[in-house]
């Protein structure tokens, strides 16, 4: 399998998003994009994502969802400069993976936590407008945050397996 080019979105410097790249390899990949912060803010990034993004894999609509979910968080609740979105395939199980630069709060993780166990009302409580998770759980089979907090994985069925 090819190695897919990465999709660069923003102005990226330097190479303070080395680490997001490093993350970013695996065999399985078929999509990779940098974002810097000033892409992140910017409406349009999420429509250029979808337009390359490959077809038939995700609901459209589901992959706008987590997209703008996930990037509204890092800037938002997780004060992101850089962050790489990978998305890999192995049978029919879809990673969607978001590695952020620097890495996520903690309180994050205790939200997670909160919107797994249904405790809605508490995650709004921990971060303002917090209901990220609870939508994402919807989606998504599985949610994961690396020990260093900065990587957030979401693990779901591809589109066709959902069908089937």
């Amino acid at each position: 399998m090819n190695e897919p080019a990465i999709k660069k979105f923003g102005l990226l410097k330097g190479e303070d998003y080395a680490p997001a790249i490093k993350a970013m390899e695996h065999p399985d990949t078929f999509y990779k994009a940098l974002f810097d912060k000033q892409a992140l803010w910017d409406p349009a990034t999420i429509d250029r994502v979808l337009q390359s993004f490959p077809q038939g894999l995700i609901d459209e609509t589901d992959l706008f969802l987590i997209l703008a979910e996930c990037i509204a968080n890092a800037v938002l609740h997780g004060q992101a400069e850089i962050l790489g979105f990978h998305a890999r395939k192995r049978g029919s199980v879809l990673l969607l993976s978001f590695y952020q630069i620097p890495a996520m709060q903690m309180r994050v993780g205790i939200v997670l936590s909160l919107a797994r166990a249904g405790q809605i009302r508490e995650c709004t409580a921990e971060i303002p407008g917090g209901l990220g998770f609870p939508i994402l759980l919807r989606l998504v089979d599985k949610i994961t945050i690396s020990n260093d907090y900065k990587r957030l994985q979401l693990w779901m069925q591809e589109k066709s397996a959902k069908t089937a």
